[in-house]
């Protein structure tokens, strides 16, 4: 666990925040998880390792399905692959999802001194609203973006500029919360800064700067 007393005073030098939901805010990720293996599991293919699922967080349903038949050389439709996963994780699985609760107290202190929030997520709208309202986050919240309000997912930037957009703040006034390889190179490619977490927990013991290329740390 690193020493997080520099880190907390450095995030407070920024205005707009920008968080990431499924895995930052909440443990919804490992949900998601459970959805893709159920339903790769009802097309055929073989069960997915908890390395590779991690690996694909934040990436676009449909980008994971793609790729899901690539890897398996499977011929089944990646289209209704994605619709069947959508379908489980919103009926069976997205309502055991449970807040972190020192991600979530610090998006509600900061917003509580003044700051502006965004969230930035790859879930559907339906999804977000769900899930934040579930968890008393939506009044918290100034700006809620979500995958199908862009046209390129992570790790393009587009969902992070919009966010910052919706904001009405400069992007090196922006500072984002992630938890995947995927999302923080996101964050890199949109030259905004970001807070590395992982679990409800920082996983860095500073800001990362745009010109600084975050990378995995040694567990």
């Amino acid at each position: 666990m690193p020493n997080t007393e520099q880190l907390r005073a450095q995030i407070q030098l920024y205005s707009n925040f920008i968080f990431d939901m499924d895995g930052t805010l909440m443990n919804s990720e490992i949900w998601h998880h459970e959805s893709w293996n159920q339903m790769v599991g009802e097309f055929g293919i073989p069960r997915l390792s908890t390395e590779l699922l991690w690996s694909y967080g934040g990436m676009p349903t449909i980008e994971i399905s793609r790729d899901i038949c690539r890897r398996f050389n499977s011929d089944a439709d990646p289209v209704a692959m994605s619709a069947r996963k959508t379908e489980l994780y919103r009926d069976v699985y997205m309502m055991r999802a449970e807040p972190f609760p020192m991600i979530c107290d610090l998006l509600k202190e900061l917003k509580a001194s003044g700051k502006r929030i965004a969230i930035a997520t790859s879930s559907h709208q339906e999804e977000a609203q769900f899930l934040l309202g579930k968890n008393s986050l939506l009044p918290y919240i100034d700006a809620l973006v979500t995958g199908d309000m862009v046209t390129r997912g992570k790790p393009n930037p587009d969902i992070y500029l919009l966010a910052a957009e919706k904001l009405q703040g400069k992007i090196d006034d922006c500072l984002v919360f992630e938890d995947t390889v995927i999302g923080m190179q996101g964050v890199h490619n949109a030259k905004m800064a970001a807070v590395k977490v992982f679990d409800g927990a920082f996983d860095c013991d500073h800001v990362i700067n745009p010109d600084e290329v975050w990378q995995p740390q040694a567990k």
